[in-house]
C-alpha cells in the first residue's frame, strides 16, 4: 500500500508517497520527470519495495507540495530532496531511480550530498545537446498564460493526453494531465529547470556507481548520449520495452532497477 505524508522543506511542505518498509537495503528514492509529481511512479513503486522502502517526493511547486518559483532550478529541487533524506532516511545513504527530469535531480543530488548516495539508476535520461535543449527551454518551460479560454491549456493537453504513449491509458494519462495544472502559472518550471541544466558539466562530475536504462522512447539517443557523459555509467539498452515504462511496463522496468542495484 502506497502512503502519504509532508515532511517540512528548505521552501515549505515536501509531500511525499511512501510504500514499503524500511530494512537492510537503502531506501530508494523515485524521482519524476517534469511537469509531473511522485504520481508517475504509483504503478511502479509496489514492484519496487522488495525488501525494502520505497520513497517518490514531489518538488516544490510540484503535485502536492507548496509552490515554488517558475525558475527553478535542478539544484533547487536536488537541495529538497537532500532535507528529504535527512527526515526521512535520517541521513542513511540511499538508492536513486530517476526518470526523465529525474535523472538530472539524481545526478545533482549525488553531487551536492555526495555522502546521501549509494548508487544512481537513471531511465531515459533528457541529455540532449545544447541547441536542443535551448529549443526545448524556449518550446516547452514558458507560462501557460491562463486565460478563460481553455486554449491556454492546449499545449499541456496534447503533450500529456494527446501525444501520450498508447498502451497508457485514457484514465491514467488524464490523472497525469491533472497533477501538472496544480500550479497554475509555474506548471512549466521543471521544464524550465531541466533544460537550463549544464548537464554536460555536471555529468563529466558523476562518480557514484551509475546505471543508465535506455527504453525504446523518444529519448533513447539522448540517453546513449548521458552513458558516454557520465564515465562511470553502465548503459544497459532494453529496446524490447515499447510501452509506458512506468505504468504498463512497470514490473519489468522495476525488475531492471532491482538488477542494477544488487
Amino acid at each position: 500500500m502506497i502512503k502519504k505524508a509532508y515532511i517540512e522543506g528548505p521552501d515549505g511542505q515536501v509531500h511525499l508517497r511512501i510504500c514499503g518498509e524500511t530494512n537492510k537495503l537503502p531506501d530508494l528514492l523515485c524521482l519524476h520527470p517534469a511537469p509531473f509529481s511522485g504520481l508517475a511512479f504509483t504503478a511502479i513503486m509496489p514492484h519496487l519495495a522488495k525488501g525494502r522502502r520505497v520513497i517518490a517526493p514531489d518538488y516544490p511547486g510540484h503535485g502536492g507540495s507548496n509552490p515554488y518559483r517558475a525558475d527553478a532550478t535542478i539544484a533547487d529541487y536536488a537541495r529538497t530532496i537532500a532535507v528529504v533524506i535527512e527526515q526521512i532516511s535520517e541521513g542513511r545513504p540511499v538508492d536513486c531511480f530517476g526518470f526523465h527530469t529525474g535523472c538530472l535531480v539524481a545526478v545533482e543530488l549525488a553531487l551536492s550530498a555526495p555522502a546521501s548516495v549509494r548508487r544512481l539508476v537513471l531511465c531515459d535520461v533528457p541529455a540532449m545537446a545544447p541547441d536542443e535543449r535551448k529549443q526545448m527551454l524556449q518550446d516547452n518551460a514558458v507560462p501557460p498564460g491562463l486565460t478563460e479560454d481553455l486554449q491556454c491549456l492546449s499545449s499541456a493537453w496534447e503533450r500529456g493526453i494527446t501525444r501520450r504513449i498508447e498502451s497508457q491509458g485514457m484514465a491514467r494519462s488524464f490523472a497525469m494531465f491533472v497533477e501538472q495544472l496544480r500550479h497554475g502559472e509555474a506548471m512549466n518550471a521543471g521544464f524550465h529547470a531541466g533544460f537550463s541544466s549544464p548537464i554536460e558539466e555536471r555529468f563529466a562530475a558523476t562518480k557514484h556507481p551509475t546505471t543508465i536504462i535506455a527504453t525504446q522512447s523518444g529519448v533513447l539517443d539522448p540517453t546513449r548520449r548521458a552513458a558516454h557523459l557520465i564515465h562511470s555509467a553502465t548503459l544497459v539498452e532494453r529496446l524490447d520495452i515499447t510501452r509506458a515504462v512506468l505504468d504498463e511496463a512497470a514490473e519489468e522496468t522495476a525488475a531492471e532497477v532491482l538488477r542494477a542495484l544488487g
